[in-house]
């Protein structure tokens, strides 16, 4: 009888647990529709994503995506004149302090506006390394198409998510990296958190 109900609870749970997605498989992070993310073929799951073409390094000396083998790297595309960019700077900073022996979270800042980005960096404590792309060839390699937009690359330097929906960026890491997820936050932060994650401000 005691097994029996055994069974009966373990059916039970199973039941009501949510369906995961496989291990490797990063598609419900995937930001915009099949038809937005045709100018992604190339990048996502690329071995071999775009160099870095980057200046005016902030908070680190420069890196190259060589540089990084070993560590997933977040590539944060943000610009100086973006509420939804600033909005994200804490989470980012949490992300990167988490995370900070085997994650790379590197701002790119949009070359428009670039002037501002020391004083940000400076008045919005920004703590992870961030530069400028002068010429806005990275931005362009990427198919950056708003900002923020966040790419992520694992530690074998392979492309998981070109284009990551941004309230899904701590989950992919977390995957990676095979962590626990954190808790989930209160009802009216959350709630305040959904809405600055699904912001974005266009090109």
């Amino acid at each position: 009888m005691k097994s029996f109900v055994l069974i009966l609870a373990l059916l039970s749970l199973t039941i009501s647990m949510p369906a995961q997605t496989s291990d490797g498989d990063f598609s419900f992070a995937y930001e915009g529709n099949a038809q937005k993310r045709e100018r992604l073929a190339d990048l996502q799951g690329s071995s071999q994503p775009p160099a870095l073409e980057l200046s005016a390094w902030l908070n680190s000396e420069g890196f190259s995506l060589e540089d990084l083998k070993g560590k997933v790297v977040v590539l944060d595309f943000w610009a100086t004149w973006c509420g939804p960019c600033i909005a994200s700077i804490p989470k980012n900073n949490k992300l990167q302090e988490r995370f900070k022996d085997e994650l790379v979270l590197i701002g790119i800042c949009n070359p428009r506006g670039a002037e501002n980005m020391e004083q940000v960096v400076q008045s919005k404590g920004i703590r992870y390394p961030v530069a400028v792309d002068p010429e806005g060839a990275t931005i362009e390699a990427y198919g950056v198409n708003g900002f923020p937009d966040y790419y992520i690359i694992d530690p074998n330097g392979v492309l998981v998510v070109a284009d990551c929906t941004n309230s899904q960026v701590a989950a992919v890491v977390e995957r990676l990296l095979a962590k626990v997820p954190e808790p989930a936050l209160p009802q009216a932060d959350a709630s305040q958190d959904a809405q600055s994650s699904s912001s974005t401000s266009s090109l």
